[in-house]
């Protein structure tokens, strides 16, 4: 099944090099959870939020055809 992962702000430099925009499409098998599509990206988990369809998502949360899975860095402030 195909998803789209969107990487926005500083994590662009993770986009793989042929991609020309903020977001690519990715192959994935079927009822894939979002950890182990998240453990597959060169980004800096521990630092990122992660949003599926624009919403944060569930432990465990599986993935459907077409869902958008977003990360960003987290930004602290004060």
């Amino acid at each position: 099944m195909k998803i789209h992962i969107k990487l926005l702000a500083n994590y662009q430099k993770y986009l793989p090099p042929d991609c020309s925009s903020s977001s690519y499409e990715a192959e994935v098998p079927p009822d894939v959870r979002v950890e182990d599509v998240l453990a597959q990206l060169p980004v800096p988990l521990e630092e990122s939020v992660v949003l599926v369809n624009g919403r944060t998502p569930q432990p465990g949360q599986a993935l459907q055809e077409g869902d958008v899975l977003c990360l960003f860095p987290a930004i602290g402030g004060g």
